[in-house]
């Protein structure tokens, strides 16, 4: 079950092509400057193996009277819960995520409402297992502990700022080289760096835009 994990980073670099003088400004003390620009990207991969899997956990009761079908819903839950920390799951990996209680109405085998009130409850707990070899020994004991809903299995990464500062090393070496590259080719140096953002989003673990805007010597 277990996958591997990609750390993307891929750099944009907004580089200033040669250095323009400043051009004064009519009726005004200040100057301006219009630099010349192009655009590079570089892109490091890092590969991980996951140490961590993340996984919610549903209770689901059902019961004709809604006092009824909560109280079994909180037995059911907190056996779950006593069984998750027997095997060594943590009061820190444990939480309850969701509670919700919805009524619906029951029907006879020819498909017509009876009249009477069916009432859902559904507890969610969200575990944390550190020790994925037990997974499987887990995910079995959930079930025989009351859990009829598995769902949200997401393996990931405990430590991911080692691996985000590889990747940002990696993309902005290639980005670098790439700007060197052009640089030479058009006759200009490369100066100083004076902006740096980024900008996180969806991936398998995280994909990571940077841009970084450098300043260029005379040419």
């Amino acid at each position: 079950m277990r996958n591997k994990i990609l750390v993307i980073m891929i750099a944009l670099a907004a580089l200033v092509l040669g250095a323009c003088a400043p051009a004064a400004v009519q009726g005004a003390n200040v100057s301006s400057e219009q630099p010349r620009t192009l655009s590079v990207s570089g892109a490091g991969t890092v590969t991980l193996d996951p140490d961590i899997v993340r996984i919610s956990l549903g209770v689901m009761t059902e019961a004709a009277d809604a006092t009824e079908v909560v109280n079994l819903n909180n037995t059911q839950t907190q056996q779950l819960i006593a069984a998750l920390k027997d095997l060594g799951i943590a009061d820190e990996d444990i939480a309850t995520t969701d509670f919700s209680i919805y009524p619906r109405d029951n029907y006879d085998l020819q498909g017509q409402p009876t009249g009477e009130k069916v009432y859902s409850v559904q507890n969610t707990v969200r575990i944390t297992v550190r020790e994925l070899d037990n997974l499987g020994a887990i995910l079995g004991a959930a079930v025989d502990a009351g859990a009829n809903n598995v769902y949200g299995i997401q393996f990931d990464v405990a430590d991911r700022e080692a691996s985000y500062a590889e990747a940002v090393d990696a993309a902005m070496q290639n980005a670098n080289e790439r700007a060197q590259a052009l640089a030479g080719a058009a006759g200009v140096e490369l100066g100083e760096v004076y902006n740096v953002s980024t900008n996180v989003y969806g991936g398998s673990f995280d994909t990571v835009v940077a841009e970084r805007a450098l300043g260029l010597g005379g040419g």
